[in-house]
């Protein structure tokens, strides 16, 4: 099935079956789109949260990082991964509770 999407007014329209009307079969398909989109950017963000302490951790340990400069920033680390385990953490918690209403 092809789409063509149309940019209008800051909002996305559909028209699939290309008789240049939008019905309301049609806004709703926008609609779930719009939510898949969604929960993909929101599902990214928390992989590349998760991925960005992995690699944080790993390079804290290579022997190019003086000690001293560790120690220096050990209070930063800590707010870096109790924000990126925040985003981890909203989002396993919100997709669980998303689950459990359906």
């Amino acid at each position: 099935m092809s789409r063509k999407t149309r940019e209008k007014d800051g909002r996305r329209e559909l028209d699939l079956d290309k008789d240049c009307s939008i019905s309301a079969a049609e806004i709703s398909v926008g609609e779930a789109l719009d939510k898949h989109e969604r929960a993909d950017a929101q599902r990214r963000m928390a992989w590349v949260s998760m991925i960005s302490m992995i690699v944080f951790t790993a390079a804290v340990f290579l022997p190019i990082f003086p000690d001293g400069r560790i120690k220096a920033l050990s209070d930063l680390f800590g707010l870096f991964y109790i924000g990126q385990a925040g985003v981890v953490g909203a989002y396993m918690g919100m997709t669980a509770y998303m689950a459990k209403g359906k």
